[in-house]
């Protein structure tokens, strides 16, 4: 008989008793889904939003088409309308400049408890739009911007190694818990820990299976709107952390969803091979742009196609919260401090009394509870 150590029992053990730990999930429950409000109208193609504490508006404005000039950050100012922000070079970047110290491609903005805006730039466009040499990140473009929402002031600016970011790294989303960063790549697939008092950053999962996409999963409509080009989804994309900072979850567009509790993701004894046996699979997704989650866990997917919103809980019940025939291709969504839930969708939707600004970003008021699930209020980060 072959001894096991401590560790490799308590591993096998984990692996073994998964199917058995896994809430069972329930058809999407029939209930009416939530009324949608137009909450905001954009010149251009938002694929992110972010309100501050007192509800001032940022979205987050990828460039998507080599004859469409757009900034990359943008505030709603007191008469409604998006001016760039902070509105300087930082938004003036054009494809051969240096990306180093200006925005060339935002992938995620968020507004954490703090009331400051973070950007994930990934400092490269997409090959499928733009050239080759675009789609490759200048030496220090790939980073984290931190600005004052208020004065635009850059706070901060995180740049990291090609230990962490190695050649076809692509960081996408980021989110918060106490003084730890989590960043998805959704370029090789794999997870960045970063502590921001120690300075410390791991990267984790690094190309594992369960942080790639499925190719099997791609909604027809993505080629057309991609250039024409065979699209590849993005591998670990979709990124959420529970209010109390155990569990972390990610997705590619194509799902599953997968989650780990992250006291395994630091500790630095466990190769990536062994981390792996931790990681829970949880969701199969419907393909999603977007996603968010509240303080009781329920996670709020951005589907592609279909047009719905759809609300997971922790328990595994589903529903269809918002629905519209508008909803094409929702992206990035974001839990307001008020309780609303805000979306913007990135097909132009035209209105004939606002030519100029064919984006929508809707809201829903979020109620106590929707289709028997309690509905929680925004997670914003803090410990």
């Amino acid at each position: 008989m072959i001894a096991l150590s401590r560790r490799s029992l308590l591993i096998n053990l984990a692996a073994a008793s998964l199917s058995s730990a896994f809430p069972r999930f329930s058809a999407a429950a029939a209930a009416t889904p939530l009324p949608l409000n137009v909450a905001a109208r954009s010149p251009w193609m938002a694929n992110q939003v972010a309100l501050t504490r007192d509800n001032v508006m940022f979205l987050g404005l990828p460039r998507y088409a080599k004859d469409k000039s757009t900034p990359s950050l943008a505030r709603r100012d007191a008469s409604g309308k998006f001016q760039p922000f902070p509105g300087n070079a930082w938004n003036e970047w054009q494809p051969g400049k240096d990306g180093t110290n200006a925005f060339v491609y935002l992938n995620s903005v968020h507004i954490f408890a703090d009331d400051t805006v973070w950007c994930v730039d990934q400092g490269s466009l997409s090959a499928g739009v733009f050239s080759a040499a675009d789609a490759v990140p200048q030496p220090g473009a790939q980073k984290l911007v931190q600005l004052d929402a208020r004065s635009g002031e850059i706070l901060r600016i995180l740049r990291f190694d090609e230990t962490i970011l190695p050649a076809g790294a692509q960081m996408n989303d980021m989110r918060f818990h106490g003084s730890t960063l989590y960043l998805s790549d959704s370029g090789l697939g794999g997870i960045i820990v970063h502590d921001m008092q120690s300075g410390r950053t791991l990267r984790r999962l690094s190309g594992a299976s369960v942080v790639k996409a499925s190719a099997a999963k791609i909604p027809s409509i993505l080629a057309h709107v991609k250039g024409g080009k065979t699209f590849h989804p993005p591998n670990s994309d979709l990124l959420e952390i529970t209010a109390d900072g155990k569990w972390l979850y990610w997705a590619a567009p194509t799902g599953p969803l997968y989650r780990i509790e992250t006291r395994w993701l630091k500790d630095r004894s466990l190769t990536d091979p062994l981390l792996e046996q931790y990681v829970e699979q949880v969701y199969a997704n419907n393909f999603a742009g977007g996603c968010c989650m509240d303080s009781r866990g329920n996670v709020y997917f951005s589907e592609t196609v279909t047009g719905n919103i759809t609300l997971l809980s922790p328990e595994g019940k589903t529903a269809v919260i918002a629905s519209s025939p508008s909803l094409i291709r929702p992206d990035g969504t974001f839990i307001s401090a008020d309780r609303k839930l805000y979306i913007p969708v990135k097909q132009p939707i035209p209105d004939a009394s606002s030519p100029d600004t064919p984006f929508v970003i809707y809201s829903v008021a979020l109620p106590e509870s929707f289709a028997g699930i309690d509905i929680g209020d925004a997670v914003d980060g803090r410990a």
